[in-house]
């Protein structure tokens, strides 16, 4: 974990309150997929807590790393965070709780599939690198309340892009794009097809997705694993806002996601 002051490089409206934001932070470390950073512009008071965003995608320089975001302007923190143009600064503190472990059933050439609503998908993309850089075969199923005329859905194109067209199944609540319905829809109707049998499903999204795809792992027995969205005011563990009850070794525990996550094993999610 490092705290160091970033520089903006880019941060720019991708559609509706959708944004993008790409900095050069100024220290080299690694980054585990599904990993988040706590951000703040740099100097600002006032909301005093950051805002935690997933790495969306890195690049490694010699003397540090360029990161991107994804995030959704919500609130006081993020309308802030978009006023941001480059040259100005951002606090980083990351990086930050466990991310994706790839799945020992994961091997070369198995199919695996990556679930993502709305904000979600950042959360899976360097999961998607890091799988086809495995010899494994990601197919990303991603779902939105509706999509933008002109551009789709968020961050779509870069998986397209990354995946192929065929391996990006998407579905909308209102049928602007994709499948009418939530995503949970086609990705039963692939397992349930039969010819779909993906080794693992890595998911990010809402938490009635999360808890669907959950039921649909232990249905198939298929490995499964979540990446918990909670309301975290430190990012590291001290103010125990983001508790989440879980099960293991057949009891009934609290722990944090934004320590001992926010990636954990399906099976071991109490779902409200």
């Amino acid at each position: 974990m490092i705290d160091v002051t970033a520089t903006v490089l880019d941060n720019r409206r991708q559609y509706q309150d959708y944004w993008r934001l790409r900095v050069r932070v100024p220290a080299a470390y690694d980054v585990q997929a599904g990993q988040f950073a706590m951000l703040r512009v740099h100097g600002q008071l006032e909301p005093i807590l950051r805002r935690a965003m997933v790495y969306y995608r890195i690049w490694p320089r010699p003397t540090g790393l360029d990161a991107e975001f994804i995030y959704r302007v919500i609130g006081r923190g993020t309308t802030q965070l978009s006023l941001a143009r480059q040259g100005d600064h951002v606090d980083v503190l990351g990086p930050l709780g466990r991310g994706f472990s790839i799945d020992p059933q994961v091997t070369t050439g198995t199919p695996v599939a990556l679930v993502s609503g709305g904000i979600g998908i950042p959360a899976v993309y360097l999961l998607a690198e890091k799988l086809i850089a495995r010899g494994a075969r990601p197919i990303l199923f991603h779902g939105d309340r509706t999509s933008d005329v002109e551009h789709g859905l968020v961050c779509v194109g870069d998986f397209v892009d990354l995946l192929g067209p065929d391996a990006v199944i998407c579905a909308t609540e209102d049928g602007s794009l994709g499948q009418r319905g939530f995503v949970t829809v086609p990705l039963e109707a692939e397992l349930r097809r039969g010819s779909f049998r993906p080794a693992a499903i890595y998911a990010c999204g809402p938490e009635p997705m999360m808890k669907r795809v959950a039921h649909l792992a232990q249905e198939f027995a298929v490995p499964a694993y979540v990446s918990l969205e909670a309301a975290m005011a430190c990012g590291f563990g001290v103010c125990i806002a983001c508790a989440q009850r879980v099960r293991r070794d057949g009891e009934e525990q609290y722990v944090r996601v934004c320590v001992e996550g926010p990636v954990f094993r399906a099976d071991e999610v109490i779902w409200a």
